[in-house]
């Protein structure tokens, strides 16, 4: 588990255990000029007529290369984004675009067991921070050791392989900065009927009702984007992320605020692997594991009057029954 390369983008140092930051200088680019497209001009007529045109919901104001951007909301506390990837060189540089337009304080990559491209398409990237792991960690991993190194207040973890609009990342950064010490991915309205989830949407769900957090539903540390205070981090402990849902078990039983705050659909841009396909899968195995052990943490918490008492237990049935035949 151990960093055995870290390199920074724009430094020449390599060094074995220490990390050495710098930033490259940016080129000043050029002032594009900007043109109006056919439909624009179209609509400015429509308005000389005193025909109502509708005005863009998002796209507010333009780039220094001529293009609208979306005008995201400025945070006060600074942002650590935290990507995890293995062999992602088709969507990690689009990913890195979108991670820099939230404003991050600094960017930490870290490369599983990479032999494409990876690594040198990370190391263009004038924040990143490149943790090389020469043999696969894992993402759980991945993103404990990101949390070690990040000195952020936001916390905001990624996995390499999806390119998530700035716009949707924004919701978890803005929720954490707003109070929230944990901003899951409700994955809710993405799920069918209980009949027809899997073993790890159920394990997912169960854990929540244990930790007596129904109107948590499925959302999980275990699914990416999802943002944690440095309050959280402190309180967890890095070396927890390594096990997200006993992670999340602990926040709750620590008295963290646990919420979810946005729908991203992470589940048809999620990259099939030989790992995670076919039921019962290495990659299913160990989330019900994680599941297992984060339960584990929760019963050895409880009292008489518990997380598990009678009451809770009727409840958690009413909740299932109601999912299941969609009331």
């Amino acid at each position: 588990m151990m960093v055995a390369l870290l390199q920074v983008s724009g430094s020449s140092a390599v060094r074995r255990g220490t990390a050495t930051r710098t930033v490259k200088k940016r080129s000043a680019s050029s002032q594009a000029k900007t043109t109006l497209a056919p439909r624009q001009r179209v609509a400015n007529r429509s308005v000389k007529r005193g025909i109502p045109t509708a005005r863009p919901p998002i796209l507010s104001r333009q780039s220094k290369v001529g293009r609208e951007v979306l005008n995201l909301p400025s945070l006060r506390g600074t942002l650590s984004v935290i990507i995890s990837a293995r062999n992602e060189e088709q969507t990690l540089g689009r990913l890195l675009q979108q991670v820099s337009r939230l404003g991050p304080t600094e960017i930490i990559v870290v490369l599983n067991g990479c032999s494409d491209s990876s690594f040198p398409i990370s190391r263009q990237h004038r924040q990143a921070i490149v943790v090389h792991c020469p043999e696969s960690v894992g993402h759980d991993v991945g993103r404990a050791i990101g949390a070690k190194l990040s000195r952020g207040d936001i916390l905001l973890f990624l996995d390499g392989d999806m390119v998530i609009p700035a716009s949707q990342l924004g919701l978890f950064t803005a929720a954490v900065d707003g109070g929230i010490d944990v901003a899951l991915n409700d994955l809710d309205p993405l799920m069918p009927s209980f009949g027809l989830c899997d073993d790890v949407t159920r394990s997912k769900l169960f854990l929540n009702y244990a930790l007596g957090r129904y109107d948590l539903g499925v959302s999980s540390m275990t699914a990416v984007p999802h943002a944690l205070s440095r309050r959280a981090l402190e309180t967890i402990g890095y070396r927890e992320l390594i096990v997200p849902p006993k992670a999340q078990a602990r926040s709750v039983l620590e008295k963290l605020r646990v919420e979810k705050v946005g729908t991203v659909n992470v589940i048809k841009h999620n990259r099939l692997r030989q790992a995670n396909i076919g039921a019962g899968n290495a990659v299913e195995k160990l989330i019900i594991g994680d599941h297992a052990e984060a339960l584990l943490e929760v019963l050895s918490r409880q009292d008489d009057g518990g997380l598990l008492n009678s009451e809770t237990q009727r409840e958690y049935r009413r909740q299932v029954a109601a999912w299941r035949n969609r009331i």
